[in-house]
């Protein structure tokens, strides 16, 4: 019989992976009350290896059971129920929507979306002085600003879609949650209509000239799929951008990274370190599913873990962007954010010092995110 556990789930003050770790060293399989239901927890690293390549876990919604609620409305809203996304497809269509998504994407756009982040790093870096807080000053205005920009949306909208993205996934109620729904795909809706002279070149241009030219894509999955980019295109990314700081600037100056080599690899210890989404999204079960000789029947919310899975594996092995035909396809573009922004943040700050050693963070099955990173800056060559 697999152990029902009493974890906490939904975002709340304090760090689930350390919970989740815990979890794992005793539960390989562990079965969690959810929502009046019961998801399965997939903590055994081999387990997690095994169940990204089973096919008989799928992440199409029609597949969750009728109980099933994911807190955040990401899947069974009014606003994502109305097209199948790229993160809740299979197969063909999964494979139809993966062209359409990594088009933006695509090695041809690397060195623009690098000029874009550089400009962004180095505009939210002219900002900074004295003691301030790297994560409302810099982890989270630099994703949104470039997610926004893949997006082809007017830089004023940055601040409303971090206030929708804050409601859907912290709000404290259903209500807060909805409203932050409403908020983001309306904003991002209205690109597609009466804003859409507002539009720079980017991803809604790009699919609304497809619609025009041959139908391959409908308004409503447009109006579905480039609202749902913004929560894992700029919290994810905020996420491991502040751990990443954080654990730099806790190293004295002379033992950071100091070379684009030692960049790199700081930046692949953290996001397997570090992984913003602790759990890998939902996926059900289609029939019973046998890892090894633990069994998950059909019909049943299932959730691996990632945290433990990259604690048990070489910093370059990480599951942070999944595996498979539903690896992360913004991927490269959150290397280059992360790349970047150490990169010029030491270049600028090289002597830069936290105030405070105490990490507090903020978490759930969907996000992990530091509360705060205030640090003392000391420009190059200045006094320290």
């Amino acid at each position: 019989m697999t152990n029902l556990v009493d974890i906490r789930l939904d975002v709340s003050p304090g760090d689930v992976q350390e919970r989740l770790l815990d979890v794992a060293r005793r539960h390989p399989l562990a079965r969690v009350a959810w929502a009046g239901g019961e998801v399965w927890l997939v903590n055994d690293p081999e387990l997690v290896r095994l169940a990204f390549r089973d096919r008989r876990l799928t992440k199409e919604a029609d597949a969750a059971p009728d109980w099933f609620d994911d807190a955040t409305g990401m899947i069974g809203s009014a606003q994502t129920s109305r097209a199948a996304a790229l993160i809740t497809s299979e197969g063909a269509e999964h494979t139809r929507q993966r062209k359409l998504h990594a088009a933006v994407f695509s090695a041809r756009h690397r060195e623009r979306w690098e000029q874009l982040i550089t400009e962004v790093v180095h505009d939210l870096l002219r900002t900074l002085d004295g003691e301030v807080d790297l994560v409302p000053r810099l982890a989270y205005p630099l994703p949104v600003a470039v997610i926004s920009a893949v997006l082809g949306l007017p830089p004023e909208m940055r601040e409303p879609l971090v206030e929708a993205c804050r409601l859907v996934t912290h709000g404290a109620d259903d209500a807060e949650r909805e409203r932050g729904r409403v908020q983001l795909y309306g904003g991002v809706g209205a690109f597609l209509g009466p804003r859409r002279h507002e539009l720079r070149p980017g991803m809604i241009a790009d699919l609304l000239a497809l619609h025009e030219a041959d139908g391959s894509v409908s308004t409503v999955e447009i109006a579905t799929w480039t609202p749902g980019l913004v929560i894992p295109g700029h919290e994810s990314t905020t996420s491991v951008l502040a751990a990443l700081l954080a654990d730099v600037l806790d190293e004295p100056p002379d033992r950071r990274p100091a070379t684009a080599r030692e960049v790199e690899a700081r930046v692949e210890a953290t996001l397997c370190a570090n992984p913003p989404f602790p759990l890998a999204t939902w996926r059900f079960t289609t029939s019973p599913v046998l890892l090894q000789e633990h069994e998950i029947p059909a019909g049943k919310p299932v959730l691996l873990n990632i945290s433990a899975f990259n604690h048990a594996s070489p910093p370059t092995a990480h599951y942070t962007f999944g595996y498979g035909a539903h690896y992360c396809v913004g991927a490269a573009l959150a290397r280059a954010e992360l790349r970047i922004a150490l990169t010029e943040f030491l270049r600028e700050f090289p002597d830069a010092t936290r105030t405070t050693g105490e990490t507090r963070w903020v978490s759930g099955y969907a996000i992990r995110q530091l509360t705060s990173l205030p640090v003392r800056l000391v420009p190059a060559g200045g006094p320290a």
